[in-house]
């Protein structure tokens, strides 16, 4: 007979584990609107400035502790130091997208920046598997799984900068992806669809890394058991 009600418990966590990742896909949102909205106009060295460093760097570690949780269970220790590295490092590239954007103006800047965006994403994106699968940071700083969606974030970003604030050139695609919409409120949209993707590759990039980690270890003591 099956036991359904474990089946209702792994059905429990699934659906946990998911929500989690809308939750914290919300977060990121938030704190990127938040920073976004702080550093626009504002000088480099301003104290609105310094206060976007700082928002988006907690925001991003909160994030982060988010996605440890839902790929790896609270069974599993946070890896604080790690987290904390690559939350740092992700805040940077954001920073930097943002300036050369900027720096460039136009429509072709914030495509060519979020091309560079999107290499630079797909490195920093191996970093973070690394830290959530508790290797050393540096190993393969390139992963081919994460370029796929290192793209998407760096497209969604994109489309959001132009949406969100004034890009010279960029009428038409306003017209195009706004229709008719808030161009702010598409810009949010696009860039929430696209962290979403972007979260859950990763949680199930990562737990699938540990599932295969961990399916040699259970298969020897299984053996082992059955020997004895």
């Amino acid at each position: 007979m099956p036991d359904w009600d474990r089946f209702r418990t792994e059905r429990f966590v699934a659906a946990c584990r998911w929500a989690l990742v809308l939750a914290l896909t919300g977060l990121e949102v938030a704190t990127l609107s938040v920073w976004l909205a702080l550093v626009d106009g504002a000088a480099p060295l301003s104290r609105m400035a310094a206060v976007g460093v700082v928002v988006l760097v907690v925001g991003l570690q909160v994030e982060h502790f988010l996605t440890d949780l839902a790929a790896n269970g609270p069974a599993v220790g946070f890896p604080l130091g790690r987290t904390l590295a690559v939350s740092v490092t992700e805040a940077l590239l954001w920073i930097g997208w943002f300036a050369a954007a900027k720096a460039l103006g136009e429509l072709r800047g914030v495509f060519v920046a979020g091309v560079a965006f999107a290499v630079a994403l797909a490195v920093q994106h191996t970093v973070e598997a690394n830290a959530l699968r508790g290797r050393p940071l540096a190993h393969r700083l390139l992963d081919s799984a994460t370029v796929g969606f290192s793209l998407v974030t760096a497209a969604g970003a994109s489309v959001w900068l132009a949406l969100s604030t004034p890009v010279a050139g960029t009428e038409p695609l306003v017209s195009f992806v706004a229709s008719g919409l808030d161009p702010t409120t598409a810009g949010v949209v696009v860039l929430a669809a696209a962290l979403l993707i972007e979260r859950l590759l990763v949680v199930r990039f990562a737990r699938r890394e540990r599932s295969e980690r961990t399916a040699p270890a259970r298969r020897a003591r299984g053996s082992w058991s059955r020997a004895r």
